[in-house]
């Protein structure tokens, strides 16, 4: 080692020069490992090799007197070789640049250099993978308000003026060999602001302003893949739907979609540095999952895809006190399958999604003070899910020989009162029924459906029991494309709009009447009973680069609840919105609203109008500036109020390429002037305020990879 150190500083210090020295003129034949195979495969970064060269007849008049250089991508390696016996021999024991490169060899011959011959060689890094990757990164954002000014009634915010900074860093990796795969990657973040801290919500003042945000490491051998870190897990929305926290899974997966996979996960969303696996407390807060999924049929005209999980979870009572509800553990066990299924022709596409979960809540010491406390009682509650789409019609021709298809959909769901479970979002004790269908007929195409909510599965006397029907209907009609302005190359026609309609209307009503003395409804003046019925027109027009968009809305409430028959109410809004491209870097954005909503019951029309003005402008240079006004105003037909409010800003931005200006980094430098005020007026009460507020800010944002 010793010997060869002292070489390779004689090579860099120019006492050894960079050359090879031959006698004959040569071509590149193969490459040899030391013991004489000829290498085809992936060899160790210091692994000793020999370039096998083949004498050639001189040419007449050439000088006989040549030198070799040996060339691995574009790193001259030549001084790590010895010409021996027409070969030139890498002895081994210094790292060659890793990765699959070029193996070239020049010979210089009559004052000229010559290629002689070049291959393919696979190195592997010194830790033995043939791919290796590191990615650090750095994220810098600097958030700055220069100033704050305040009149009238506004108070001063508890920070008129700051500078916050943020840095994100990160380091990502990839290592690979034949059958092996690793992948990290590991974010920190840390503020100068200590409210901004991740652990803020927990630590308050103790929060570290530095901490871990999240880190991710997997390993992949085969069909096996371990991962640990901030993971995610299931896909079973009726009992682990998604579920992301920190911990460990794991999943085998043959050739066929055979899987088997499991996690170990901690019982609540951790971050920081604290319980860095998440596994610490595991014995008191957890969740633990096994699942399994296969396909059968897979030959047949219906092929089938069978997954199951088993959830065993449990989490210990949280600090927080919310209003009507007191925090304690809880503890849950389930088991849950989906079963789907499509056919060849994909026409047919159906999955049913099947749970059931045990749910309690044990005993727990932050609750009982050393007291006896009356039990809950454990429920087992069954949950279900079925999904169906066929597609009834497909590349059929309308009489016009346009193209027409339709795609039945259906749903059904039902989840069983009590039904619940800590590792996903179910609403319990409801019933939802749902068939409809997607269409297209030309180029016009859109939806339908019908749907049916019913709750109180268990028609228990004292709950009320409701139910809402919901009947939708949209359709999109492309007028540009239907009747096209140019029957050459069918170009759209720019004067004809796209038309989007939609349609929906929503009763929801009681279905019983619980009997007052043990429910608190008094009579059916209590029952709801109402129906919202809405209708949205949406016109669209293209010019060229210039764009005008017309939206009309008109909605009902109608009250049928006994002694509310009168508190209706009608909406109607319209919006116009022109958005115009002066050039390539500049635009402009014109947009005028106005909404009327009519209280029948109180005979009051409530007005609101509204402007918005935009204006965008970007350089060739990164250079850009926006600016945005918008003035809105509400009154109503009996003056008994009036709000108006005035909102503007002004933004320079100027975006920053790496290697522009032999800047160091990627990002942006913005500064901003941000102006609100507003007006208040309440006749009745003989009241009014006035308010504006102004601010300066001052964003840095860097991004270093």
């Amino acid at each position: 080692m010793k010997m060869k150190f002292l070489y390779l500083v004689f090579v860099a210090t120019g006492i050894f020069p960079q050359l090879i020295y031959a006698q004959q003129q040569y071509t590149l034949s193969e490459l040899h490992t030391s013991q004489g195979e000829v290498i085809s495969d992936w060899i160790s970064n210091n692994q000793a090799f020999t370039i096998q060269l083949k004498a050639e007849e001189a040419p007449v008049g050439s000088v006989a007197h040549s030198q070799f250089q040996v060339l691995i991508a574009d790193n001259d390696v030549s001084t790590l070789f010895e010409f021996q016996q027409g070969q030139l021999v890498f002895s081994g024991g210094i790292p060659l640049p890793a990765g699959e490169n070029n193996l070239a060899v020049k010979q210089f011959i009559n004052g000229k250099w010559h290629d002689i011959g070049q291959s393919q060689i696979k190195i592997m890094t010194s830790s033995g993978f043939k791919q290796s990757q590191w990615s650090p990164k750095l994220e810098l954002n600097i958030n700055s308000q220069l100033k704050e000014k305040t009149s009238g009634d506004s108070t001063a915010s508890e920070r008129p003026t700051f500078s916050d900074v943020t840095a994100r860093v990160g380091l990502m990796s990839h290592h690979e060999n034949d059958d092996m795969v690793i992948d990290s990657n590991v974010n920190l973040l840390s503020v100068s602001n200590r409210s901004q801290a991740i652990q803020f919500g927990n630590k308050a003042a103790k929060a570290s302003k530095l901490d871990v945000a999240d880190y991710l490491v997997s390993v992949q051998k085969g069909n096996n893949k371990v991962s640990m870190g901030q993971v995610s897990y299931g896909n079973n929305a009726l009992l682990v739907d998604n579920l992301s926290r920190r911990g460990i899974t794991w999943q085998y997966q043959n050739e066929a979609n055979s899987t088997i996979n499991g996690a170990i996960l901690n019982g609540s969303d951790i971050v920081g540095y604290n319980n860095f696996t998440g596994l610490a407390n595991i014995n008191k807060q957890y969740v633990k999952v096994l699942g399994f999924g296969f396909n059968t049929l897979t030959d047949s005209r219906i092929s089938l895809r069978i997954e199951g999980n088993y959830l065993d979870a449990q989490r210990t009572s949280q600090n927080d006190f919310g209003i009507g509800e007191i925090a304690s553990a809880e503890k849950n066990q389930g088991m849950a399958f989906k079963v789907s299924t499509i056919d060849s022709e994909g026409k047919l596409n159906a999955d049913l999604t099947m749970g059931l979960s045990r749910y309690t809540n044990p005993d727990d010491n932050n609750l009982d003070f050393g007291e006896t406390l009356v039990p809950l009682k454990t429920k087992t509650a069954l949950a279900y899910n079925v999904n169906f789409s066929y597609i009834l019609l497909q590349d059929w021709l309308t009489p016009w020989q346009s193209p027409m298809s339709f795609t039945l959909l259906a749903n059904r769901a039902r989840t069983e009162p009590l039904y619940q479970t800590l590792t996903a979002f179910v609403q319990a004790n409801v019933l939802t029924q749902m068939v409809g269908g997607q269409y297209q007929i030309g180029n016009i195409s859109g939806n339908i459906s019908v749907q049916r909510a019913e709750d109180n599965l268990d028609k228990l006397v004292n709950i009320l029991t409701t139910r809402t029907s919901n009947t939708n209907f949209s359709s999109t009609i492309p007028l540009a494309q239907i009747f096209n302005g140019n029957e050459t190359d069918n170009s759209p026609n720019p004067w004809l709009p796209a038309l989007d309609y939609s349609y929906q209307s929503t009763h929801q009503f009681a279905v019983n009447s619980p009997e007052a003395s043990v429910s608190g409804f008094n009579g059916g003046s209590h029952l709801p009973d109402q129906i919202t019925t809405t209708h949205t027109l949406s016109s669209n027009w293209q010019l060229d680069m210039d764009s005008i968009s017309l939206q009309t809305s008109y909605s009902f409430q109608d009250n049928q609840q006994i002694g509310r028959e009168l508190a209706d109410f009608k909406s109607l809004q319209h919006a116009l919105s022109y958005n115009l491209q002066q050039n390539d870097s500049t635009s402009w954005t014109f947009s005028i609203s106005r909404n009327r909503q009519n209280d029948l019951e109180n005979q009051k029309i409530q007005f609101n109008n509204a402007i918005t003005i935009s204006f965008n402008w970007q350089s060739e240079n990164g250079l850009a500036l926006n600016a945005n006004y918008g003035l809105s105003k509400d009154d109503d037909s009996k003056k008994q109020g009036e709000n108006t409010a005035t909102n503007a800003d002004i933004g320079l931005i100027k975006n920053l390429v790496k290697g522009q200006w032999w800047f160091p980094a990627d990002g942006s430098i913005s500064f901003r002037i941000n102006y609100n005020d507003g007006r208040n007026i309440d006749r009745v009460f003989n009241l009014q305020n006035k308010f504006s507020t102004t601010t300066a800010q001052l964003g840095i944002n860097l991004s270093f990879q």
